[in-house]
């Protein structure tokens, strides 16, 4: 395979955008959905598990170490290019796998260096959730939020049955999915899964931004000179790596600050994605009531107790969950950032301002290692 060796992508990511796997992709996609609907059906979708939170603030973290619970299935990063026939999609990449043509084992990953991922691992998807209608792509959307009047009921249909296959194919009986875009988008999701349980994770909102614009600023430099890798990325994976900006229901904003200093933007972007979760959780109590609050703090100081906290309220709290916590508890550490730089630090008071608003309420939280129903 002719691609440049990138230094946190796994070989084989430009299968993503190879025309024999999006064909593949297209062709299988009815005969998969007809042949295992008999099975795929019967399949519930039970308590679906939701990460939660800003870029950068603990939710890869979290949702890697939920996802190995051998229960737990998830959508995985190639998802995004098989993920109206996952199934096929699974068995095809497992094979390339086998010929030496995609790496299966855990790499540093270029959007969060410290967590070993591979093609296989739990993974957003924010592509398949754009099927909705609220496009991240699209330049004619400008605000993904999505409250419990916002329906599409082919997607929904659709959704479904893509979940209980990667449910089918992995062997799991639980869903769980991550996705800081799900700020924006928590009361259909609810409306979606009555029985959803939201794991909501808040860090410092300094660190998370100066960490969102650094990753911004990494990715650019390591993608950004390779057109294959750009290519694949963007078009096969439909990850949208050079831009930092999420479009919420003050999207100018964000990119009037954006223009002034990316900082700035990703600031706004931040406390726009709060406050809507927040105001979300306000209107609707038993929303609010399937929602756990983890500090990203107390997860690092003190990762069992937390840990435990969660797995009971996801419903997961078995041997299998103790035994995962027991094995990644000591390898939870804050990670070593740099201080501010001096244009990073000329920017800091304001940013500071433009959180507050959110960041205030955000510090209120019954955060789980206070209470935790």
């Amino acid at each position: 395979m002719n691609e440049p060796i990138i230094e946190g992508l796994p070989r084989g990511y430009s299968l993503a955008s190879h025309q024999l796997l999006l064909r593949l992709g297209e062709l299988s996609a009815w005969p998969e959905r007809l042949a295992l609907a008999p099975r795929s059906r019967r399949i519930p979708i039970d308590r679906p598990i939701l990460v939660v939170g800003a870029f950068r603030s603990g939710t890869t973290v979290l949702e890697q170490i939920l996802a190995s619970h051998p229960q737990v299935g998830v959508f995985w990063f190639f998802t995004n290019a098989v993920y109206r026939a996952p199934v096929t999609g699974y068995y095809f990449l497992k094979l390339m796998s086998r010929l030496g043509l995609l790496d299966a084992q855990g790499l540093p990953y270029l959007h969060n260096p410290r967590i070993a991922l591979t093609p296989f691992s739990a993974f957003e998807c924010e592509w398949v959730w754009a099927q909705a209608g609220k496009n991240l792509w699209d330049p004619a959307c400008t605000d993904l939020t999505a409250g419990a009047d916002f329906e599409n009921p082919s997607f929904e249909c659709e959704l479904r049955g893509i979940i209980q296959r990667h449910l089918m194919v992995q062997g799991a009986n639980r869903f769980l999915n991550k996705n800081p875009i799900h700020l924006l988008r928590l009361p259909y999701l609810h409306r979606l899964f009555p029985d959803a349980r939201f794991v909501y994770i808040v860090r410092d909102p300094i660190a998370t931004i100066l960490s969102h614009y650094r990753m911004v600023q990494r990715i650019a430099a390591a993608i950004h000179p390779h057109a294959q890798a750009r290519q694949a990325i963007e078009d096969g994976l439909h990850l949208d790596v050079l831009t930092p900006r999420i479009k919420t229901s003050q999207y100018a904003a964000t990119l009037a600050l954006d223009h002034i200093h990316p900082l700035l933007g990703i600031a706004h972007q931040w406390r726009m994605m709060h406050l809507t979760a927040l105001a979300s959780l306000a209107a609707n109590p038993d929303l609010a009531q399937q929602t756990i609050f983890v500090d990203y703090a107390a997860l690092i100081a003190s990762p069992a107790a937390v840990l435990n906290r969660v797995w009971a309220f996801i419903g997961l709290a078995d041997d299998a969950a103790a035994a995962i916590t027991t094995a990644v508890a000591p390898t939870l550490t804050a990670p070593v950032t740099p201080p501010p730089s001096s244009d990073e630090a000329q920017w800091l008071p304001a940013v500071r301002e433009i959180v507050a608003l959110a960041a205030d309420p955000l510090a209120a939280l019954p955060f789980c290692q206070d209470k935790c129903t």
